[in-house]
């Protein structure tokens, strides 16, 4: 087999490859989003003309995140993955490199080990029917009262930079730039202090949530879900829970949704508390 090219990506790639991996209009746009916003540019490997493998880096304040890595099956083993990641990564400099992988996803994960990346941790994908107002009241029933307000960057900025940080481990105003353009966000308030945010999609997604204090988290995830399907009319949910995050994995499996995949994500940074976390999906958790 001829070597493929490794080449930056045009837009007919990426709407090539937009196509073949996302599922709905909502994850397209994400994708390209994510495109539009690569620090060094999205790379593509082609035999020939044709499209055999892609990478998309996402950047955060001081984050590498690797959104995408895929290679047709026919083109694997032949070290096209890390040559792409190797490419798309560019000069790191002292920025944090992470990514959710699928476990299939050998060349990202073979990437990683050979930069003495930890394999940090399982992220769960769950799903199911939003429960019924009932379960949803019993789910949010607790001790705390929170205030809510619609997020707002103006008004939010430095709350949500300062959450990001501790939570997740590093701020990202441009991602919560696009989410408030394209989902329902809620910022929360026990008293007058900013404890916790949260976003739900018209495709269903929950997420990021990020909250002050992991009791916080089933509370805010019920009012979030019933958020989602007062905004959306939506029935169905998803979203993607940290294997650390127990009491919304316990929450989830009473309210009889379902872990329906499993990945891994993999980080040489501080990841902040992920108990206390909710992601939004894989190209961007």
């Amino acid at each position: 087999m001829t070597a493929p090219l490794i080449v930056q990506a045009g837009d007919d790639d990426v709407a090539y490859f937009a196509k073949r991996r996302c599922n709905d209009e909502h994850e397209r746009a994400l994708w390209v989003y994510l495109a539009e916003d690569a620090p060094n540019g999205v790379w593509v490997a082609k035999d020939v003309e044709t499209p055999v493998g892609i990478a998309i880096p996402h950047a955060t304040d001081d984050e590498w995140f690797l959104s995408e890595l895929f290679v047709e099956p026919s083109f694997r083993n032949h070290g096209i993955a890390l040559e792409l990641l190797s490419t798309a990564a560019g000069p790191a400099g002292d920025s944090t490199r992470s990514g959710v992988l699928d476990s299939a996803e050998l060349g990202g994960l073979a990437f990683y080990a050979a930069r003495s990346v930890p394999i940090a941790m399982p992220v769960l994908s769950v799903s199911g029917e939003i429960p019924r107002e009932e379960a949803l009241a019993k789910m949010a029933a607790g001790e705390y009262r929170f205030r809510t307000t619609p997020l707002d960057m103006l008004e939010h900025r430095q709350a949500l930079l300062a959450l990001d940080r501790d939570v997740r481990g590093t701020g990202r105003l441009n991602d919560h730039d696009y989410f408030l353009r394209n989902a329902h966000g809620v910022a929360f308030y026990l008293q007058d202090e900013f404890v916790a945010y949260g976003y739900v999609w018209p495709s269903g997604r929950v997420g990021p949530i990020a909250t002050g204090s992991a009791v916080y988290g089933v509370q805010i995830l019920a009012f979030m879900l019933a958020a989602l399907k007062h905004a959306y009319d939506a029935s169905w949910c998803t979203m993607l829970v940290p294997g650390v995050n127990v009491r919304i994995l316990r929450a989830a499996m009473r309210a009889n949704l379902k872990i329906d995949g499993i990945q891994i994500f993999g980080t040489d940074g501080a990841t902040g508390d992920l108990s206390r976390y909710i992601g939004l999906h894989r190209l961007l958790f």
